[in-house]
Formats: structure tokens, C-alpha cells, sequence
């Protein structure tokens, strides 16, 4: 059951840096439309749902800009906001990556098919079921930011 939890976690992490090369800080924070999250929130929102992961897993993480971009509808795209940069965005997400990612892979059978912590048993009713379902909320995500890319006139993502 591992194994393809692990698979996908390491492609998102080269996804979420091949999704987001080439933006600058300006082009993240702009919307292409009203009703568009921005790449830069869409960055930090799914950021943030790796944080929750390492929580599930046990990992000790600084969680940074929670409140920025919270999930579970806790919070929202916002204009001309402070946000931290594109860049430190994607800093932090590849700083967490190795903890988090041992973290993960040090969880046992019966660790994975525990209860779930609040608010967390929302999702799932085990680890394993809600790590599926952040799995497939960061594929989502990067979906829609693969899509403004082609709305910025940049190239597809690349998957190497």
C-alpha cells in the first residue's frame, strides 16, 4: 500500500518545481480571470496540505503561512496580498521534502491504517486513505497551475 503512496508523493515533487519554472513573482500573484486562484496561492495552498501530510505522518515541520493558505475552505486567493514570493514558496516546499519524505516512508502497516487525527478523520478513516486524498488533491492543483501556464503563453510542463 506504500509503495504507490511513496511513487506519487516523489512525482509531485518533481511536478510541483516542473510546474512552476519559468514564473516570475509577478505572473504567480495575477489571476487570469476573476473567478482563477493565482499560481502563487495555488503553490502555497497545496504547500500547506504537505504540511498536514507531515502531520499524519509524524514529522516535526515549521508549518509557515498557515494562515495564508489553509485547507479545508479556510482561506482564499487574495489580491495585492503580502505573499511571500514564488520562489520562497517553492524554497520551502523542497526544504520539507527530504524530512517529510522519510517521515512517510518509515510508516508502518499498522501506522497507515490507524484513525486519522482531527481534522483529518474528515477525509479518511485511516492515514493511508487521507495521504490518498492529499496525493490526489496536489495532482489536482497542479493540474489547474499547469493550465495557467498555457493561459501565461508558457510551454506545457515537462514530466522530466
Amino acid at each position: 500500500m506504500k509503495k504507490p503512496l511513496l511513487y506519487q508523493f516523489d512525482l509531485h515533487q518533481q511536478l510541483y518545481n516542473n510546474v512552476l519554472d519559468g514564473f516570475t513573482d509577478v505572473e504567480s500573484n495575477r489571476r487570469l480571470h476573476k473567478n482563477m486562484n493565482h499560481v502563487k496561492y495555488l503553490a502555497g495552498h497545496i504547500l500547506n496540505s504537505q504540511y498536514g501530510l507531515g502531520i499524519l505522518a509524524g514529522a516535526d515541520l515549521d508549518i509557515k503561512w498557515h494562515d495564508m493558505f489553509a485547507v479545508m475552505g479556510q482561506s482564499k486567493a487574495k489580491d495585492d496580498f503580502p505573499y511571500p514570493t514564488i520562489e520562497e514558496i517553492r524554497a520551502e516546499w523542497n526544504t520539507i521534502y527530504p524530512p517529510l519524505r522519510k517521515q512517510l516512508d518509515d510508516l508502518s502497516p499498522k501506522n497507515l491504517n490507524s484513525k486519522p487525527p482531527e481534522p483529518f478523520d474528515q477525509i479518511g478513516d485511516s492515514v493511508a486513505e487521507v495521504w490518498t486524498f492529499i496525493n490526489h488533491h496536489t495532482a489536482y492543483h497542479l493540474g489547474q497551475i499547469g493550465i495557467l501556464r498555457r493561459g501565461f503563453d508558457k510551454e506545457p510542463m515537462k514530466y522530466s
